[in-house]
């Protein structure tokens, strides 16, 4: 009787083994295959990275003759802000879409046509990179600058920054 029960045994766990085999290639067939339709295959793309949060964020160059280094960036959300010039208050609204190693800006409106930044670094908060003109910019964010309130005239005159 234990032989038989042995037999039973090892035979099952074989067959068990099997089926177990067998479900996985047919899972594997059918989403290879499209079988299962899955709608939402977003899970299969990479992972789009956050350079800009909602925040102030001031601009540097590296060049001293540059216009860049007179603007604010105000993001009210990770899509679409403002700029503000230190000099005047005046700028543009933007839209911009971020991803894994740039930022497609659209200054003035959705007729604009792209601008592309593409980040070198983003190391605490402080991202680096360059629009296709090679320009480096260097944006830093504004701590506890409120981008429903900022007013970057009375910013740069109040901490001595107009240049």
């Amino acid at each position: 009787m234990s032989v038989v029960k042995v037999f039973y045994g090892a035979f099952m766990r074989k067959v068990i083994k099997l089926l177990t085999i067998v479900a996985y290639v047919v899972i594997l067939v059918s989403f290879v295959t499209g079988c299962l339709n899955i709608k939402n295959v977003s899970f299969l793309k990479s992972k789009s990275t956050t350079y800009f949060h909602k925040g102030v964020y001031k601009s540097y160059s590296l060049d001293s003759k540059s216009s860049y280094k007179n603007y604010f960036y105000i993001f009210n959300n990770k899509n679409s802000g403002h700029t503000e010039e230190i000099e005047r208050g005046i700028g543009l609204p933007f839209s911009c879409v971020q991803a894994n190693g740039y930022v497609k800006f659209k200054f003035g409106g959705v007729d604009a046509s792209d601008e592309i930044f593409k980040v070198k670094s983003a190391k605490n908060g402080i991202i680096t990179g360059f629009f296709e003109n090679g320009l480096i910019l260097i944006f830093v964010p504004i701590a506890n600058a409120n981008p429903d309130n900022f007013d970057a005239v009375e910013y740069a005159k109040k901490h001595n920054i107009i240049n």
